[in-house]
């Protein structure tokens, strides 16, 4: 059995290698349907707020928060279209400022409880690839977390792209994914785990961010993707709904069933 775990272990890094591979190869930001059929990507619907198409693998935090103290301020300055990275970069530190204010509120509130994922990580921590391009295209993973409590293999990242964003797939958001899926089932304490889930924060223009949620069954690379969160004008229920899902636990089956 422990061999047979190790085996589908390396095949699925492997299958994903491929998968990063051929996205590698496209010539754009966007990635097309036919270029996902190729690297074996399905694309479906994810919804943070209704009853269909909810997220498979990470659930919202249930507790209080506080609302975000700097919103009108990170309103003041109006989004620029020829400075779409800018804009990311401003609203990523925006929103992580909410979440160390979230992290503060619970730890003084209630010290016992410690949320089940959020708290900041270094990238550099963990053994991942360059998750960043700088030359031809523009994307870069920012922000990481994982769970705490356990050894999950549930994981969270934040990915700022130079690009406007629309229903397709972006070479950054898929290219963060496999990379750190490979790793984590490079991981030896996630050494049960076949399935490495990823919620995926990804910023684009003019000054949105979407949510996907993925996971590779072996044969498919699936990513359910939400719609756009507009931070262009003022949207609390947004800024709360994303920190509750980048505090919220895991769920989901991700080890391998023996016969």
């Amino acid at each position: 059995m422990d061999e047979a775990l190790v085996e589908e272990r390396a095949a699925r890094r492997h299958a994903l290698a491929k998968i990063e591979r051929l996205i590698k190869q496209a010539p754009s930001q966007h990635i097309e349907a036919a270029e996902l059929k190729a690297a074996g990507i399905r694309q479906f619907p994810l919804s943070l707020e209704g009853t269909q198409h909810q997220p498979s693998f990470f659930e919202p935090y249930r507790g209080k928060l506080p609302l975000p103290e700097r919103e009108d301020e990170f309103l003041e300055v109006e989004a620029d279209p020829d400075h779409i990275m800018a804009n990311n970069r401003d609203l990523e530190h925006f929103l992580s400022d909410h979440f160390n204010g979230c992290l503060y509120y619970m730890w003084r509130d209630s010290p016992q409880i410690i949320p089940p994922s959020g708290q900041y990580r270094q990238i550099g921590d963990y053994k991942f690839g360059q998750l960043l391009e700088c030359i031809t295209f523009s994307w870069e993973a920012v922000s990481v977390t994982d769970c705490s409590g356990g050894n999950y293999p549930h994981f969270k990242a934040m990915v700022l792209s130079d690009a406007m964003g629309d229903g397709r797939l972006l070479r950054g958001e898929i290219m963060t994914i496999t990379d750190i899926m490979a790793a984590r089932l490079r991981t030896k304490s996630l050494r049960p785990h076949i399935i490495a889930p990823m919620l995926v924060y990804s910023f684009m223009g003019l000054c949105h961010v979407r949510v996907l949620e993925a996971d590779f069954d072996g044969e498919h690379l699936n990513i359910r993707v939400s719609k756009l969160y507009d931070f262009t004008k003022k949207n609390t229920d947004a800024v709360q709904l994303l920190a509750r899902y980048w505090f919220g636990g895991a769920r989901g089956q991700t080890k391998m069933k023996f016969p």
